[in-house]
């Protein structure tokens, strides 16, 4: 009762930063355990360069905060046989790390394309990059590393975990390339597929 209003809020703010991590936390354990138990869903023909928009619309606001620009070549014609949710898992994570470990007025490129039969998904950015000893611990569980740890970074260290799984289980690969303090670039592909 004898509190004064400026620490009540610093409490009020930090009980509901705290919510929210807690709330990320569980949501990439969901589908860490959902990734773990179950098969690949029901895959259907889907449109990356649609999916990456749709993510990419979601966190706008993100980038605007951070005042970070996007700039984007998704071309049209690019499907794959996946599962929508899983493939806007991988484009929302990656474009969110692009953004949240990036430096104030850099930039985020993200590229929808074919490369003969493969579809590909590249998103690079010209933040922090990741030190040489952690591009391999990087899609492990929990696993942050020094330069991530900041106060303002608010990750649960799950999000690239969540990529990794889902890419192996359609039995493919996530490529990364990094240099601490130029940037990041993250790459990965799937066959090319046509609708039935």
């Amino acid at each position: 009762e004898e509190m004064d209003q400026e620490t009540l809020r610093d409490f009020v703010s930090d009980i509901g930063e705290e919510a929210d991590r807690l709330t990320r936390i569980t949501e990439h354990l969901l589908s860490l355990t959902r990734l773990d138990s179950l098969p690949v869903g029901a895959t259907q023909v889907v449109d990356l360069a649609a999916v990456a928009r749709r993510a990419l619309s979601m966190l706008a606001p993100v980038a605007d905060a951070a005042q970070v620009t996007v700039e984007t070549s998704l071309r049209s014609g690019c499907t794959l046989r996946c599962t929508e949710d899983d493939l806007y898992q991988i484009c929302f994570n990656l474009m969110e790390n692009a953004i949240k470990y990036n430096l104030p007025g850099g930039k985020v490129f993200v590229s929808v394309c074919r490369d003969g039969d493969q579809v590909l998904l590249e998103v690079a950015d010209t933040g922090i990059g990741i030190p040489k000893d952690s591009q391999k611990k990087i899609f492990e569980r929990f696993y942050k590393t020094d330069l991530s740890r900041g106060k303002d970074k608010k990750g649960t260290g799950l999000g690239l975990a969540i990529v990794k799984e889902i890419i192996q289980a359609h039995g493919e690969n996530i490529d990364v390339v990094s240099t601490e303090g130029v940037g990041t670039e993250f790459i990965f592909s799937l066959p090319k597929a046509t609708a039935l």
